[in-house]
């Protein structure tokens, strides 16, 4: 995305066409300039989700293809039920686009954000996104995370487990290389035959299993029946991948329309979606969040 580039990335620059215009002139005949593609203002209804003939196997926020998928707007408000909330709105809005190819589905997931953030130190936190499914699409639970009986599906990306993923999820001497001390359990260099085992024998998280301990590829699948309740599911095959560039997150989430013990999207079934999203440079983190106070209509075609 090009810095005099509409937010969303549609738009060529001014330079890039003037100098396309100046060499087509030499040349003969120039082409005629790409329409403007405006951005929505209003707020969006219902989410379509219209059927491609491209590959969805990998999640990609710059395939050619979302050039042709209208984006709609939804409207966002720092959260404001539950303690800690956010003092204010910090993500005023987010744009959605969504396709799907028979098995998998696709949303494209677009925010303004000044800073990039990926956790790491003590006291950073995180950019995140995710999107909420009811279990059952023609029952509506609570949008606060769903209630007793009634629960939600989750799809939670953060920039943090793409980063893991990426580039290695970073060790003490990463984080503070001049740090000082006697023995960090498990960082321990020179105990006998020390390795990767004997190290997480230190890390209680890993020796009960929880799901939160261990490096992640990009997006948790939580399910939850109401606050508190959130519980990491094993994966069932969603997928993210998240691009931050001139102040802009442009997040893609993959995810089969039929799920086991989960949610299911199917053409012609009425479904329902909402969206949180998190600044972790604006110390956004877990109920400290901007979501959307409602279930959008979602049809898929």
């Amino acid at each position: 995305m090009h810095r005099n580039s509409s937010p969303l990335g549609f738009l060529p620059t001014r330079l890039l066409l003037a100098a396309s215009s100046a060499l087509w002139a030499a040349c003969g005949t120039a082409p005629t300039a790409p329409a403007p593609v405006a951005l929505p203002t209003t707020e969006l209804t219902e989410l379509a989700v219209n059927v491609v003939t491209a590959d969805l196997s990998r999640p990609d926020p710059d395939a050619a293809f979302w050039r042709d998928v209208a984006p709609g707007l939804v409207s966002l408000i720092a959260q404001p039920v539950t303690a800690p909330r956010p003092e204010i709105t910090t993500t005023s809005s987010i744009y959605v686009q969504a396709v799907h190819d028979a098995s998998t589905v696709a949303f494209r997931l677009q925010w303004a954000d000044t800073e990039l953030s990926e956790a790491g130190h003590l006291g950073e936190f995180s950019d995140a996104v995710a999107m909420e499914f009811p279990m059952v699409g023609d029952k509506l639970p609570s949008v606060m995370m769903g209630a007793k009986d009634d629960p939600v599906h989750i799809f939670h990306w953060r920039a943090q487990y793409q980063r893991d993923a990426e580039r290695g999820k970073p060790e003490i001497k990463d984080l503070y290389p001049n740090a000082s001390v006697d023995m960090y359990p498990m960082d321990f260099k020179d105990a006998p035959s020390g390795g990767k085992d004997d190290k997480e024998a230190f890390n209680p998280g890993i020796a009960i299993g929880n799901p939160q301990s261990y490096s992640k590829t990009g997006v948790d699948e939580i399910i939850a029946e109401g606050f508190s309740t959130s519980s990491v599911e094993e994966g069932h095959g969603a997928a993210g991948r998240g691009v931050w560039k001139d102040g802009m997150w442009s997040v893609v989430i993959t995810r089969p329309m039929v799920i086991d013990g989960g949610s299911t999207l199917a053409v012609g079934r009425p479904n329902s979606l909402s969206f949180a999203v998190w600044q972790g440079g604006k110390d956004e983190v877990a109920s400290r969040k901007c979501i959307h106070m409602a279930w959008l209509p979602l049809k898929v075609l």
